[in-house]
């Protein structure tokens, strides 16, 4: 069968368009990769920031007739309490006379803040307190604390510093003796020992 030529042109047109191809569509594009989280700032130190801070210069005399001192506990004193971790929670509250308590900073003539040192000597004049388990910083201003010791004798001594942790020396320095003893079964480790040694010394026959 012959096509006409009308025919065979509308075949043609619809064959090629047909082979005609349909662009491809660009691929899905890939989600931005997250970002990393921004590190977090170092935590700021500062007693070392306040340290490395010290102007040139002499430390501001203390005021005349100055003192620190030992609200509670008292020199001799003894604390008992449920020990935890092995510490006995021991509440301490800190006098001044004759000087302002303010938070640390830069240095103010007459004002300053406490430290409580643990079994340690005091600091000299000038020299700037450390920052330890056995040097304790009271630099917001603090004049109550509650310490965390072991069953036993402790001597504390009270360290009044300046705005950068310089201290005062002797001055405004006061220490106490006490005994802390751990009730309700948390004594120091050995002390049960002890104890039954010294109550079979009693039972032995003379």
């Amino acid at each position: 069968m012959r096509l006409s030529p009308i025919t065979k042109l509308a075949v043609l047109s619809l064959v090629a368009a047909c082979e005609t191809s349909t662009p491809a569509e660009p691929p899905p594009s890939a989600p931005p990769a997250a970002e990393a989280p921004a590190a977090a700032a170092p935590a700021v130190d500062e007693h070392a920031a306040h340290a490395a801070a010290v102007p040139p210069g002499e430390l501001i005399a203390a005021p005349a007739g100055a003192k620190v001192k030992f609200v509670a506990p008292v020199a001799g004193a003894k604390v008992t309490g449920p020990a935890v971790d092995g510490k006995v929670a021991v509440s301490v509250s800190m006098g001044v006379e004759n000087i302002a308590v303010k938070p640390a900073g830069a240095p103010e003539a007459g004002s300053g803040h406490h430290h409580i040192l643990i079994d340690a000597p005091a600091e000299p004049l000038g020299t700037v307190v450390p920052k330890d388990d056995t040097h304790l910083h009271f630099g917001q201003g603090q004049t109550e604390a509650t310490l965390q010791l072991a069953p036993g004798k402790h001597t504390l001594t009270l360290q009044f510093a300046d705005g950068i942790h310089r201290s005062y020396g002797p001055q405004l320095t006061a220490s106490i003796d006490i005994q802390v003893e751990a009730v309700g079964g948390g004594a120091a480790p050995g002390a049960a020992a002890e104890e039954a040694e010294d109550e079979d010394e009693g039972d032995e026959a003379p």
